[in-house]
Formats: C-alpha cells, structure tokens, sequence
C-alpha cells in the first residue's frame, strides 16, 4: 500500500532539479549562477486539481518569460510560501517580497523574475485558473501576498501545507484530492475580498470540462493529444480530467476520438473526389498515425469505409 501511494510523489534532487521544474511549472529556466545546485531538493504530488510541491536550494533566480509557451506546459496560478529564507518576485512592474512565513500568489503566464537571495525552503502550491472566480484572476495582474502572523487565514494554509508534505507518502488519492480541496477554499477566501460568493461561479468542474474541450479542439491535430497532456495543461490530475467528463458519460479519450471521426466525415463531404490521397490528408489533419488507422475506426463508427460513406452521402 506505501509503495503505491509513493508512486504518486515525484522528487528530484541536484542536477535533477532543474528539469523536474520544468516538468511541472512550465517553461521556466533557473539560474543557480555559483550558487551549489547539488543542495537542491524537491518533492511534489498531486491533490485532485492541485499540485503541492516542496523544495529547498540554495540562492538562485527563476525567470518565467513565457511558462505556457507549449501546449502541454501546465496553466495553473502558483502560491509560494516562503518558510525559510528571503526571496522577491517581480511582476509587472512590482517587486513583492517574500519573508519567512510569508506567500505570495501570482499568475505565471504573466512574465516574472523570483529572485532567491539567500537558501530557501518553500511550499509551492498550483491551483488550476478554473478553480478560482475569473474577477480573482484578474486581480492578480500584480501579486499578492500576505504573511501568517498578520493573516489568519495564511496561518491555517501554512500549516495545513506543512503538515500535508509531512504525511503525503500515507494519504490515498481520495483524501489528497479532499485536502487539495480546502487549499482551494482557503486561497479564494483569502484573494476573493469583496467579490461574489465562490457558488455565483459555477461547478468547476463543468468550467474545467468547456477549458479541456477548447484545449482539445484546439490541439485535435496533434497525434500526441493523451489524457496525460491535458491533466498537465490544465494543471490537474488524470483522475480529475476524468471526473470533469463523467457528465458526458464517456472518457476524455472517446470524446477525442469521436470528434476527429465527426470532423473526418464533414471534411469528407466536401472533399474534391474522394481519392485515397485525399483520405490520407484527412487522416493525418486530424492526428491518425495512418490513413489505414481512420479508415478502421470510420468503418466502426459509421459501418462503412470513408470512401464507401462519402458515396453513399453524394448519391
């Protein structure tokens, strides 16, 4: 059972670090100048939508110029909590300071500079953009921050991500993602202000499911295009792409599927004649691995081959 639950935690230590970063912030590049790399530490999980992510390096500067510059980079707003050491983030046009004890929230698609003067230990926390009331998002065109001994609110969220990082390797998927849950709450409570209760914004999860489907229309072409992609995207879990889906009563991977072969028949109809050639571009617009790959999933949706289906439909 231990085993299992670990197989969810990912971690990276020295010159490991760097790239694990990337995997998970997005494209962000690290400058450790002379400072000693081989000091880093980092471990990470998922809690359902959220990612909670625990690190410790020495002096280095983060630079975030364009975090969603793929299509697979995750999309998420970022909390860090700083429990030792000093750092700044600067953003558009405002330098932050991060003391220990203190968080500050922020949204990386816009360009930010984090400089780590000093060693640090912090709590990273990513929200999926879904999560929180749009008004909120737009707030945070500049940071954020409060500090645990001026913000009740900061405390609890202080502790609870300290305590859950201590107990990550003993808590099942359920209870993460019931956990990663209440991290929620408490961060709209903290940005949400005067703005209208979280129920005025809708179910996240039906918000999550028209952001996976713009994604995925917006990437149909892509032979690549997994469930695992998305999640990344749309910085979640698997399990949570899957339950936005539920009310769809079929999988993230059929609703793929069924809209390529929806596409491939109206791009049938209006093609010139039909030919194998013509098929075969088809197939590969919209990311079949082969002409033969669409003409087998064709015929089991719709009982027949494309050319076949394309006859029928002009005659």
């Amino acid at each position: 059972m231990a085993a299992a639950l670990q197989r969810h935690v990912d971690s990276a230590t020295g010159r490991e670090f760097a790239g694990l970063a990337r995997n998970l912030f997005g494209n962000v590049r690290l400058d450790f100048s002379t400072a000693n790399e081989d000091k880093s530490r980092m471990v990470s999980a998922m809690l359902g939508a959220c990612r909670l992510t625990r690190l410790e390096a020495d002096r280095h500067i983060v630079l975030g110029e364009h975090v969603t510059a793929g299509p697979d980079d995750p999309d998420a707003i970022k909390l860090i909590l700083q429990t030792d050491g000093s750092a700044s983030l600067a953003q558009g046009g405002l330098h932050a300071p991060v003391s220990a004890n203190a968080l500050v929230i922020y949204d990386p698609r816009r360009p930010y500079m984090l400089t780590n003067s000093t060693p640090v230990r912090q709590l990273l926390l990513q929200l999926p953009r879904h999560a929180l009331p749009l008004a909120a998002v737009g707030r945070l065109a500049m940071p954020f921050t409060a500090h645990a001994t001026q913000d009740g609110m900061c405390s609890i969220l202080l502790s609870l991500m300290e305590s859950t990082m201590h107990e990550i390797g003993h808590l099942d998927e359920a209870r993460r993602s019931s956990v990663g849950q209440t991290m929620i709450d408490l961060v709209r409570s903290m940005i949400g202000g005067d703005m209208q209760p979280a129920r005025s914004v809708g179910n996240p999860l039906d918000l999550l499911l028209q952001r996976i489907k713009n994604f995925i229309d917006s990437n149909l072409v892509r032979p690549d295009l997994t469930v695992s992609m998305i999640a990344r995207r749309m910085g979640c879990s698997v399990r949570y792409v899957y339950r936005a889906f539920e009310s769809e009563c079929l999988t993230p991977s059929d609703y793929i599927w069924d809209l390529r072969l929806q596409r491939g028949a109206a791009q049938l109809r209006e093609a010139s004649g039909g030919y194998a050639g013509e098929i075969s571009e088809i197939a590969f617009a919209l990311g079949f691995s082969s002409s033969a790959h669409f003409s087998r999933a064709f015929r089991n949706r719709y009982g027949a081959s494309p050319s076949q289906w394309r006859k029928a439909e002009l005659s």
